[in-house]
């Protein structure tokens, strides 16, 4: 190495170690692997380099030696700083977000208690601050792992066992309350998916604040399911739709049969036993597939605004904004506002357009019936 490039090397290194941060925790664990590379380069300059010196007009050798010494010194005391900071870095990252709730700025918050949870995974505080941020947000299903986690995965002090109690009681108590109060607006099907969340929780987490509710909300659920589908049948004969009657009968037949304890929970089940019974309607072939039970329930109030497909938008989003449309075009049928139906499942049709998600068969049947009562 001449003299040119020892000079070049030291002042490479000077700057890197200049720039090794012990502040920001986004950094400290790759400036600590950068540290040890930095001692790594400087013990083979001195190896190799340093017994070979030879004179030079920009540097003396008593200057080399000072100046190796002082580098390795640094270096030597940013990489013993980074490798205590990255057992806690942890720490940093979820004092930093409970800073960052403290001032409102839930973004920054989230995005410092990830990062906490990814250094340590079984950090009982972040881990408790994630369940509560979850609930707030009324991410129900996203608890139970989390959950899951706290419960059986960490070492709890008394404290935070205590904190755990609290929430477990307090997060039955919203779901409940919350699946309760939509069954009672007749949204049996989102209540239903509340209730059998609250199901997995009683039956898999220590809780003793757990009853029997929970399973009666679960039959009441689809009770109120079931019933959705004997409405939207009973307005379709009652018009003259016989087919759609009959596509619908067999819904209510079919989730009947895979229900058989609903039938001292629901209204009426005569009805059901056979679609043949459906006066001018032949047998209709079995529908095989049932898409998901939240897409049938009975809204009372619609007040959807019909909006293009937002090419930022992901494809979750575009699939959950078909979902809702599907489900209250059903609900205006219940409501016999047909021309209103028809309308949000012309919607549903426009944003199966992007192919990039299961379409419901009941759009295209929808639109096909109803189009014979829009003529």
């Amino acid at each position: 190495m001449d003299c040119e490039k020892i000079t070049s090397f030291l002042n490479q290194k000077e700057k890197q170690i200049e720039h090794l941060n012990l502040h920001d925790p986004d950094y400290i664990s790759f400036h600590y692997l950068i540290a040890q590379d930095i001692i790594k380069e400087l013990t083979q300059f001195r190896n190799e380099v340093i017994p070979f010196f030879t004179v030079c007009s920009n540097i003396t050798f008593s200057e080399l030696i000072d100046k190796y010494d002082e580098l390795v010194n640094r270096v030597q005391w940013k990489h013993d700083s980074l490798a205590w900071l990255s057992e806690r870095v942890y720490l940093i990252f979820y004092e930093k977000a409970l800073f960052s709730y403290q001032f409102n700025n839930e973004e920054d918050g989230k995005y410092y208690l990830d990062r906490s949870l990814q250094y340590n995974e079984t950090f009982p505080d972040a881990i408790l601050l994630k369940l509560n941020k979850l609930l707030d947000a009324n991410h129900f299903e996203a608890c139970l792992s989390v959950l899951h986690t706290l419960y059986y995965e960490t070492q709890l002090d008394r404290e935070q066992e205590k904190k755990s109690i609290e929430f477990t009681d307090h997060f039955y108590d919203k779901l409940y309350k919350t699946a309760d109060s939509l069954l009672k607006e007749e949204h049996a099907a989102e209540a239903l998916e509340l209730f059998e969340i609250l199901e997995v929780f009683c039956q898999n987490l220590p809780s003793a604040y757990c009853n029997d509710d929970y399973y009666h909300g679960v039959l009441r659920s689809k009770a109120g399911i079931y019933d959705s589908y004997l409405a939207i049948a009973k307005v379709a004969e009652k018009r003259g739709n016989q087919n759609v009657a009959a596509h619908f009968y067999q819904y209510a037949r079919e989730f009947l049969e895979a229900n058989p304890h609903l039938e001292s929970n629901v209204t009426e089940v005569a009805e059901v036993k056979g679609v043949a019974e459906v006066k001018g309607v032949k047998e209709v072939k079995e529908v095989k597939e049932v898409k998901g039970v939240k897409e049938v329930e009975g809204v009372k109030e619609v007040g959807f605004a019909l909006v293009g497909v937002d090419n930022k938008l992901s494809q979750k989003e575009i699939k959950e904004k078909y979902d809702k449309i599907v489900l209250q075009a059903l609900a205006l049928c219940i409501k016999e506002d047909f021309s209103g139906s028809y309308k949000l499942f012309s919607e549903a049709k426009k944003l199966e357009e992007c192919n990039c998600f299961n379409k419901d068969f009941r759009v295209e049947m929808m639109l096909k019936e109803l189009s014979k009562i829009m003529e």
